[in-house]
């Protein structure tokens, strides 16, 4: 007797509903009006690390930051009044405390007589969309101020070019004083650093020059002297402890630069009377054993925050407001990654505050090689 075959029944549009929403990419969430979680779908579970069985029925609140909870007031408000909330992008925290970046869109849920009972919101993980978004804002920020640099620049060398030959005319007098002769030699090597650094920006300095050994302890003197007022100002005490006969192969100005970038943060940070410690010494790099030089900067200033160690060498970062651009340590970093070297820092907030930065420079420039950890 042959057997009658079984109907099977269509699955119900509810069931094809509940699928669509369990296999989306999207966290799909919806709420009552009081806030209270009621669905919970699959990538829910795997944005925000939350079970639905242990999430379901609790408040949405859950989910927020305590400093953006006065937003869900406002989009309950919204919900009630039949607004829909489109592409809304703000900060959520996961089960683990994470913050992720995401975009919201959040539609009224009505029941059979039309009457709004709650929310439906989906919700996407647009964490690495923002970073991207950063990266590239840093990237057009960046070639802005090489465009400016270089135009300032090339402004500069003219005025630059007369200023030079007016100090060199005056070193030229008969019987000029030996103190003044000495701030005509100081002011002609500040001049000779502007140039240097208007050179290097327009991409000359590679081309035209090659490495020299430079003295440590000349260059820091050099440095120091640049700002013997402001420590003067602020009572400040310098204590160098530099090896003598330390030389490392180098461009002067780049030298220059990077240690006045470390010296000025160091003065700044300070409070008036503190001190600061310029030490120098030969070292080898663990663990390649590859024979360089170490600098550190240390002050008794006020420290670096936590949450500002993370930014430290970020392009335009600064704690300085409106003093300072941001682009000093990044630049520091910048200088001794290209010649192999690396620079590393400590620092606290509390009592004994302070900060110390630590280079470390080849003996011999390396090139273009990175960080070597």
């Amino acid at each position: 007797m042959a057997s009658t075959p079984v109907k099977s029944s269509p699955p119900s549009s509810w069931n094809i509903l509940a699928a669509i929403v369990d296999s989306s990419d999207d966290a799909i969430i919806s709420k009552n009006l009081n806030g209270i979680i009621t669905s919970w779908n699959t990538s829910a579970e795997r944005l925000f690390g939350y079970r639905a069985d242990e999430i379901i029925g609790q408040s949405i609140m859950l989910l927020i930051p305590p400093e953006l909870q006065h937003d869900e007031v406002q989009i309950l408000r919204k919900i009630k009044a039949g607004e829909r909330i489109e592409h809304f992008q703000t900060v959520r925290m996961k089960k683990s405390g994470e913050r992720m970046e995401v975009s919201l869109t959040i539609s009224p849920v009505k029941d059979e007589r039309g009457v709004i009972v709650g929310a439906a919101k989906i919700l996407r993980d647009i964490t690495k969309q923002k970073k991207l978004e950063a990266i590239v804002h840093t990237s057009e920020r960046l070639a802005s101020v090489g465009r400016l640099a270089a135009t300032v620049a090339h402004e500069i060398n003219n005025p630059l070019e007369a200023v030079t030959n007016y100090v060199y005319l005056a070193k030229q007098q008969p019987d000029l004083p030996p103190k003044i002769k000495q701030y005509l030699d100081s002011a002609d090597a500040a001049l000779a650093r502007v140039a240097h650094i208007a050179q290097q920006t327009l991409g000359f300095y590679r081309e035209n020059f090659q490495p020299t050994t430079l003295v440590i302890s000349k260059i820091i003197d050099d440095v120091l002297a640049i700002y013997e007022r402001r420590f003067k100002y602020k009572r400040l005490g310098v204590d160098r402890r530099i090896d003598s006969g330390l030389t490392v192969s180098g461009f002067e100005g780049e030298m220059k630069q990077m240690l006045s970038n470390l010296i000025t943060n160091a003065l700044d940070a300070c409070r008036d009377d503190g001190r600061i410690i310029i030490a120098g010494r030969s070292t080898r790099r663990f663990p390649s054993g590859q024979p360089g030089i170490c600098i550190t900067i240390a002050d008794d200033g006020v420290g670096i925050s936590d949450q500002d160690k993370l930014n430290l060498f970020t392009p335009f970062f600064t704690t300085k407001k409106s003093l300072g651009t941001g682009l000093g340590l990044w630049i520091t970093k910048e200088l001794l990654e290209n010649r192999g070297g690396r620079v590393r820092f400590r620092s606290r907030t509390a009592s004994p505050s302070g900060t110390v930065m630590r280079l470390y420079i080849p003996q011999e420039p390396q090139g273009n090689v990175g960080t070597i950890e």
